[in-house]
């Protein structure tokens, strides 16, 4: 593993792991713990729950509801103090011990997994999110914690849509975890970013009924208030502050110019030829 340096369209650099020619984000450390590096020979139970999706795709926001599915009661702790990033190096040493069934999240692809993924066989809940929003969501992220990047959107949108950034191109990430799903008997729900911002009671049935809980409409219900936005946003929790910015479907509106957004489109219909794959970009 090594720190290097990348730049945006205008030299301005954000400091990232580089390992095996896949990008990190640095967290603190993890050059130290080596967490990457063990990874793959990490334990995994067959009971597990892995919510995987590329960054800012509602990654936490789905754990957090997941969590109290699993529970089946409400608590008062503090949103974001314990969600479980298998590659955040404060969370490798010591998800080993967690009680089962674990909630763990990632933003590695299938192949980045840990071997006995493929063995034990847990469930995955893989979330989706349109580009656009996922690129606007991903800068003010990366202006807001240690990165120490003082970069503008306009330098920013192109480099990131490319793939230059940490995890990589979300069309490559994308496409692989559709080419997993026809390969693999892990068994995996998509549930989409949109769908859920849409009707996210209707959605959170799905997950109940995919991981085999049974729980009362009501109590889904609850346990989707209680993990709404605006109940996020309140917290006093740091780490909410930063995770939970807007949530809406559509921001990208107020960044993406006309040209932007003109080349998205065409850096979209490329990427994606040979996948069917299509996303909403707004909620009507």
């Amino acid at each position: 593993m090594e720190l290097i340096r990348v730049a945006d369209d205008a030299g301005d650099e954000l400091t990232l792991v580089n390992y095996n020619g896949r990008k990190y984000p640095n967290l603190p450390g993890c050059m130290e713990t080596k967490v990457l590096e063990r990874l793959p020979s990490a334990e995994i139970r067959s009971d597990d729950i892995l919510v995987c999706s590329f960054p800012k795709s509602g990654t936490h926001w789905v754990w957090e509801m997941v969590r109290l599915l699993v529970a089946g009661q409400l608590d008062r702790a503090e949103f974001g103090n314990g969600f479980n990033l298998m590659e955040n190096c404060n969370v490798g040493d010591y998800y080993k011990d967690f009680p089962s069934p674990r909630i763990l999240n990632t933003h590695v692809g299938f192949n980045e997994l840990p071997e006995q993924v493929k063995v034990k066989k847990p469930k995955i809940l893989y979330v989706t999110r349109n580009p656009k929003d996922v690129t606007v969501s991903y800068y003010n992220h990366v202006k807001k914690l240690a990165y120490n990047y003082t970069g503008e959107w306009k330098n920013f949108v192109r480099p990131s849509l490319e793939g230059k950034f940490e995890y990589g191109s979300w069309f490559d990430y994308v496409k692989d975890w559709e080419e997993v799903k026809k390969t693999t008997d892990v068994p995996i729900l998509t549930i989409n970013y949109e769908d859920m911002q849409e009707n996210v009671f209707r959605e959170m049935k799905k997950v109940a009924a995919f991981l085999g809980i049974n729980r009362s409409d009501e109590f889904v219900k609850e346990v989707c208030d209680h993990c709404s936005f605006a109940s996020m946003q309140k917290s006093r929790s740091p780490f909410a502050k930063v995770m939970y910015r807007k949530g809406e479907v559509g921001d990208w509106k107020n960044w993406f110019t006309v040209a932007q957004n003109e080349w998205c489109d065409h850096l979209f219909k490329e990427k994606m030829k040979d996948c069917p794959l299509e996303f909403r970009y707004s909620l009507k």
